[in-house]
């Protein structure tokens, strides 16, 4: 608020400054053209905090390379309000605590305070004067007998000389004895200032002042106008009398026994009346009034001035029409070549596709995000989280890529094209198999007839609609790509998921897929238990504890890790090392409970901010995942109007904190951030009903924007804003505090009753459910039948609240215990869906 104050000060004091030095120039002396100009230059002050920015001047520019976001909660943890990265744990060393060394002080939450106190005072003060005065007005009495002017004169024993409050002119019991004259020159003065509402004029400026109390122009803006009102009146009184010397004389008088109080507009006051009288003497003719139609010409000669001084200039990155030309015009053969998956690794996969006329990329366990064209418009292409360049053939066929992100550069292998041909039905029998998904996943494809059918460890199957030459789908939507090695032979499978992208499974043997789901099934039946009794596994607290000091040394403890977890460490350690390092040393360890995956949940309170881990512990008692969410520190960071975006800037030195955006807008939004400069950076696209995260820092702004870049809002991470829902109602709105007032959503408990009873079945009704909502139920399947089955029958849903994400909370109480579940319901759809422990 107070950047936004001090920001429209400032643009008043220059629209000032041009209207004086524009009065100045063309020596303008007529006092009615000054007031004229100075009430639109008043009337600008006091809109400039709302209309500033709404004149805006777009620049385009070329898009920025910045580094991609962080990876979300494995496709095992079913927590769509909470997607978190992963942070890699491994048992090292004790941490001993450290004590705060500093205090820290909140200087714009002190400048806040000193400002609300001055203008509160101002405010008062005024209100005040107007209380009394209007009390006063009340008090009077008409006067009686003929008047000399046509309007409401009333005698009053509190004032002292003739005074005008609103249209009232008011003066004191000895003016029936003053003589006609003197009578006249009053009531013509003070008339004057009643027809030209002078009186709501110096109100409004009062106000300004005491808005803009720190700006010496404010002052000097009431003062003006106080005087080229007297000016004014004063020129219609010696014109009605006709007596320049005696209306002096007469000034002179009424100055030595007037005064007035706060809301009063007196005829004279000591402090000006020796100027008012020395002007009058000198002046050699009167001023000639000006009519409406003149005053309307010097308003629109200020306008242009005032829309340019409450302007601004933007910059956009704008959609590049060749990408459109290339996806509308042209052949598909021009862009098949980029429109392709390539291997990151083991298993990470980078996915490049075409949706309608938008290209996409997505890495596997992310979000997938639009592509921009680069300035070649062909084979080099800017993603909102790097930059991608395909090298290319003179047939125009890319057999790799090159992915640079977080100041290093990535090269991925082609593995697999769109389909372009119908599969063969006779050769099926190729593809029937194991196909290792994850470290505990199974992927089984079996034959049924002329038709595959596909099971991941544990969950229902389904069956595979030929898609062309090894493509498969299910359901004409998640794509099964086999890939065959040097001797043609099927040896891996590529699944495309529309949620967590693509992946690679290798082809494994029978005896290892057996172990596998052994071990996969060991866990199912482990996890109702624990998540019906919420208590932690032994070692738990003391194995994150050492993780998070070997980590800050840089020195993770492999050993003690399963092999997918030493492997994302070792890939993430830079990265994890900092965040690590930015949070300070350990305070204190806690347990939360015990999630639906299995995974004990604990937080922990840093030196510099708190986080969340999820932790799961192998058979072999090593570290078999561990789940990390920076929640950031007290500060509780806020919603931004976008008028004050040119005051917003990013902070760095600040807490880690993992900030998420769930899409209620019915309609795609953008996201950027905004660095130290003001420039938009890290632009990510967020489809309707979908969730977007990253790891940011405290107070490190984010812009939200419609599909067409338009701002919308600007979230400063906070403890208030780390989950926040993006929904036309609630822009603008104060954080950390449900739309929705602790009153459920209509059908909400019938629809969680609904998908508690499809989900005990294994029959989820995935079409009353988001693309989103029903991916993730599909991969947790397996771990909430199996917890439904442990705590038996449904017996009674309570309603508990309304999450930051507008979720509501139910505690559900079964036969054998209870749960908590959070769920988003929106024309009749299920947009999000939480159970368990949810901080």
């Amino acid at each position: 608020m107070i950047a936004t104050l001090a920001e429209a000060a400032l643009r008043s004091l220059v629209l000032g400054g041009v209207v004086w030095f524009g009065l100045n120039l063309f020596r303008v002396r007529n006092p009615h053209v000054h007031m004229t100009a100075w009430v639109v230059v008043l009337m600008a002050s006091l809109a400039m905090p709302f209309v500033m920015h709404w004149p805006t001047l777009t620049i385009d520019r070329l898009p920025l390379s910045v580094p991609v976001p962080d990876e979300l909660w494995p496709a095992d943890i079913s927590m769509l309000e909470t997607p978190q990265p992963a942070l890699p744990i491994a048992p090292g060393t004790a941490v001993v605590p450290q004590v705060k060394s500093a205090v820290s002080i909140d200087w714009r939450l002190l400048a806040t305070i000193g400002y609300a106190g001055i203008a509160g005072l101002l405010l008062l003060r005024l209100a005040i004067g107007l209380g009394l005065t209007w009390r006063m007005a009340r008090a009077a009495k008409p006067m009686k007998g003929g008047q000399l002017i046509d309007a409401d004169v009333r005698v009053s024993r509190d004032v002292g000389g003739p005074v005008t409050f609103g249209s009232t002119i008011l003066v004191p019991p000895q003016f029936a004895g003053w003589d006609a004259k003197k009578r006249l020159a009053v009531l013509a003065h003070e008339g004057a200032h009643v027809a030209n509402r002078d009186f709501y004029v110096l109100l409004l400026a009062s106000l300004n002042r005491a808005v803009f109390w720190f700006s010496p122009f404010s002052w000097w803006q009431l003062a003006r106008l106080a005087e080229l009102a007297e000016i004014i009146s004063d020129a219609e009184a010696i014109e009605v009398i006709d007596d320049r010397w005696s209306y002096a004389e007469i000034l002179l008088d009424v100055a030595t026994s007037v005064k007035p109080r706060p809301m009063e507009l007196a005829m004279a006051r000591a402090s000006t009346v020796r100027a008012r009288v020395e002007r009058i003497i000198a002046a050699a003719a009167m001023p000639v009034a000006v009519g409406w139609r003149k005053r309307l010409w010097i308003a629109a000669a200020i306008v242009p001035v005032m829309i340019v001084s409450a302007g601004m200039i933007a910059y956009r990155t704008p959609d590049p029409a060749p990408l459109a030309a290339d996806l509308g015009e042209v052949p598909a053969e021009h862009y098949r070549p980029f429109v392709n998956f390539y291997a990151m690794g083991p298993a990470s996969v980078f996915a490049i596709f075409r949706e309608g006329d938008d290209l996409y990329g997505q890495l596997t366990g992310q979000r997938k995000l639009r592509l921009t064209v680069g300035n070649d418009g062909t084979a080099s292409y800017a993603a909102s989280f790097g930059e991608i360049t395909f090298p290319v053939d003179a047939e125009r066929r890319s057999s790799e890529l090159m992915l640079r992100m977080n100041g290093r550069d990535m090269r991925a292998a082609r593995v697999a094209e769109m389909p372009t041909a119908a599969a063969d039905s006779a050769s099926l029998d190729q593809y029937v198999g194991w196909y290792r998904m994850a470290p505990n996943r199974v992927l089984t494809v079996r034959r049924d007839g002329d038709r595959l059918q596909v099971q991941e460890s544990v969950q229902g199957g389904a069956a595979l609609l030929a898609e062309g030459a090894d493509v498969f789908s299910i359901q004409g939507r998640n794509l099964l790509i086999f890939l065959r090695d040097g001797e043609a032979k099927v040896s891996r499978v590529l699944v495309q998921n529309a949620v967590f992208g693509a992946r690679l499974a290798p082809r494994i043997d029978a005896a290892t897929a057996q172990a596998i789901e052994a071990d996969f099934a060991r866990r199912l039946a482990q996890v109702p238990e624990r998540f019906r009794e919420q208590v932690p596994a032994d070692g738990g607290k003391e194995m994150i504890l050492r993780g998070i000091e070997d980590l800050r040394h840089g020195t993770p403890n492999y050993d003690r890790m399963s092999a997918p977890l030493a492997a994302k460490v070792h890939r993430q350690l830079g990265e994890l090392t900092a965040t690590v390092v930015a949070l300070g040393a350990v305070e204190s360890i806690f347990f939360r409970g015990v999630g639906p995956g299995g995974y004990d949940i604990y937080g922990a309170q840093f030196e510099n901010g708190a986080a969340e881990f999820r932790l799961l512990i192998d058979p072999d008692g090593k570290a078999g995942d561990v789940l990390f969410r920076p929640n950031g520190n007290s500060e509780l960071g806020g919603m931004v109007s976008c008028a004050e975006e040119a005051s917003v800037r990013g902070r760095t030195g600040t807490s880690p904190i993992r900030i998420m955006i769930y899409n209620d807008m019915g309609d795609d939004i953008q996201v950027f951030n905004l660095d130290g400069d003001g420039n938009h950076r890290a632009q990510s696209v967020v489809r309707a009903n979908m969730s977007w995260a990253s790891t940011t820092t405290v107070n490190n702004p984010w812009m939200i924007a419609d599909k067409s870049g338009r701002c919308l809002e600007i979230l400063v991470p906070g403890r208030q804003t780390r989950f926040h829902n993006v929904e036309a109602s609630s822009l603008g709105a104060r954080p950390g505090r449900a739309a929705r007032r602790d009153v459920p959503i209509a059908n909400g408990e019938e629809m969680l009753r609904h998908y508690i009873d499809g989900v005990g079945k294994g029959q989820p009704d995935y079409d009353l459910m988001t693309t989103e909502v029903a991916d993730l139920t599909r991969q947790q399947l397996p771990f909430d039948q199996a917890i439904l089955a442990r705590l038996g029958t449904l017996r009674a849903i309570s309603f508990r609240g309304v999450t930051a994400l507008d979720s509501d909370i139910y505690i559900a109480q079964f036969a054998n215990g209870s749960a908590e579940w959070r769920i988003g319901v929106r024309n009749g759809t299920i947009t999000k869906i939480a159970l368990g422990p949810s901080f």
